[in-house]
This record gives structure tokens, C-alpha cells and sequence, in this order.
């Protein structure tokens, strides 16, 4: 739960801890030492007091929280939330846990609707079956599912729309490293990895990005949400391969409709014009910092 991009908030809380560790316990090392074996040496000597001091911290708090039952309950229990979450089909109760999943993403933590979570629920099940016995899939028994509607058109380049942001900054950046950020995360945002993106501009914990990263996959899904109901197009209901790129997801979902690549690209689109504006507000305030900076170093 606290392990992986979704759970960096719960590593940097680990990695400051021990730092502080470090710097409260550890022997200072004096100026003029110099890279050489024993200087190295009086280092770790310096530090085994530290080390010493998170390992029985980390055991004493693992066997605590086992003995308490803390961590197994906390677990089964966010796993059982999870599976709820995946096996919901009530429209609003769909858009409640993808807004919910969406904020803890941005803020480091692991959301209900974690990237192909559960590769199949009894919701995916019933709409497979329904589509293969009615060779259709327009009338299946759970049209509003995180399957149908968030990971078919709500994740394309990963949580929070970031291919959209990708695209703003090749459009709309003047940036240099901007545009380095958004050259090294263009192949993994194309299979729906938010990585690079969240951690190299940084997406994570800013503020400024925080309503075009729940809002772009929300509008997508009232769009998606509209076109079923309407039948427009059928619910995504067949399986698709994990890393398909985010636009072809409700193309092979639906089993080549047309229309829904269509909707897919149309919301590719409306989430750049989401972000660019965010885009460049970021872009600007990176700018002001920049020149305050060169401007009080000239003074």
C-alpha cells in the first residue's frame, strides 16, 4: 500500500525519518577529512550508532503492528476496499472513488482504483458474458464500472490524464527542460506510465496541477458516461492487454468500434485544453522564480 509511485509519500516519510536519524545521532566528521580509506571508515563507525538505532525502530514497529493485528486488519481491510471499488457499478459511487483515487495519486498515495488493480471482477465477468451470449455489448448488466469508464478513458499516459499535460507542453511550452522532461516520458506515457511525468516536473504535491488532474479523467468519463447512455457506443467489456496505449484502450475494449477511438481522441484533446492553461501558469511561475533568483544574485 505504501510501496511504489502510489506510495512515494510513505517512502519520503521513511527516507526523512532516517535522515534526521542520521543527523541527530551520527558522529560529526571532522572539515578536513579527505576521501581516503580510514576517512571512510571513521565514517561508517561514525554512523553504526544510527543504523543501529532504525533497525531495532523497524523491527520493534513491524513486530508491534503484527502483534496488534494492525497491519494484517489495515491491509485486508484496504483490500477489500479495493475490490469493492473495482467491483462497483453505481455511476456516482464510479466518479466518487476515481476523484478519491485521483487526489491521493497526486498526493503519493495508493488510490481504490490502482492501474489494472484487479485484472477481473464479477462485474467484468458479467458484461463478458453478456456480450459473447448477445454477440452485444450494448445492453450489458453494469455499464458504469472503473473498467467501463475510468481505465477505458481516464488513464491515458497513466493516473490523472498526464499524455494530455505531455502533449500541452509540446504545443504550448517554451520550457527547455520542460521539453527534456516531456522527450524521456513520451514512450512511457504512450503505455500509460505517469512516472517520469509525476517526479520530473514535478506533477506530484503541486498544487497547481491539483484540478487539471482530477478534472481532465472526470470530464472523459462524463463524456464516456453520456455516449453509453445515449448508445453511442457499446461499454468496454472485452479484455485489453496492459500497456495498450491510453487512445486505443476503449478502441480494443469495445471490439474495434470506431466511434468510441473517435471519443477517446476527442478526449485526448479536451484534457490538453484542460492542462494548458495549468501548463503555462506552472511554466510562468518557474519563470518569476528564475529571474528573482538571477536578480538577487546580481544585486
Amino acid at each position: 500500500m505504501l510501496i511504489g509511485t502510489n506510495g512515494l509519500t510513505g517512502a519520503l516519510l521513511v527516507g526523512g525519518l532516517t535522515g534526521l536519524c542520521f543527523k541527530w545521532f551520527s558522529k560529526p566528521v571532522p572539515e578536513q577529512a579527505s576521501p581516503h580509506t580510514a576517512d571512510i571508515l571513521t565514517r561508517t563507525f561514525g554512523s553504526l550508532l544510527p543504523m543501529a538505532l532504525i533497525l531495532v525502530l523497524a523491527v520493534a514497529l513491524s513486530l508491534a503492528l503484527n502483534w496488534l493485528m494492525i497491519l494484517t486488519y489495515s491491509m485486508d481491510s484496504w483490500s477489500a476496499f479495493q475490490k469493492y471499488a473495482m467491483t462497483s457499478h453505481s455511476l456516482w459511487m464510479t466518479f466518487a472513488l476515481a476523484a478519491l483515487t485521483l487526489l491521493l495519486e497526486i498526493l503519493g498515495l495508493a488510490g481504490p482504483y490502482q492501474e489494472r488493480l484487479v485484472t477481473n471482477s464479477s462485474t467484468m465477468t458479467a458484461n463478458l458474458n453478456y456480450a459473447l451470449t448477445h454477440h452485444s455489448a450494448y445492453h450489458v448488466p453494469y455499464p458504469y464500472t472503473a473498467n467501463t469508464l475510468y481505465h477505458a478513458f481516464g488513464t491515458f499516459g497513466g493516473t490523472g490524464m498526464l499524455l494530455a499535460l505531455l502533449i500541452a507542453i509540446y504545443i504550448g511550452s517554451d520550457n527547455h527542460n520542460y521539453h527534456v522532461v516531456a522527450r524521456w516520458s513520451l514512450l512511457p506515457s504512450l503505455f500509460n506510465s505517469n512516472g517520469p511525468l509525476l517526479t520530473g516536473l514535478p506533477v506530484l504535491y503541486n498544487p497547481i496541477y491539483l484540478i487539471p488532474f482530477i478534472l481532465a479523467p472526470l470530464v472523459n468519463m462524463g463524456t464516456a458516461a453520456i455516449a453509453i447512455a445515449l448508445h453511442w457506443i457499446p461499454p468496454v467489456v472485452y479484455p485489453v492487454p496492459i500497456g495498450t496505449p491510453g487512445p486505443l484502450i476503449a478502441f480494443i475494449g469495445t471490439n474495434g468500434n470506431v466511434v468510441a477511438l473517435g471519443l477517446g481522441l476527442i478526449n485526448l484533446a479536451l484534457s490538453v485544453a484542460i492542462y494548458l492553461p495549468f501548463m503555462r501558469l506552472a511554466e510562468a511561475i518557474v519563470r518569476a522564480a528564475q529571474q528573482s533568483v538571477g536578480g538577487d544574485s546580481n544585486a
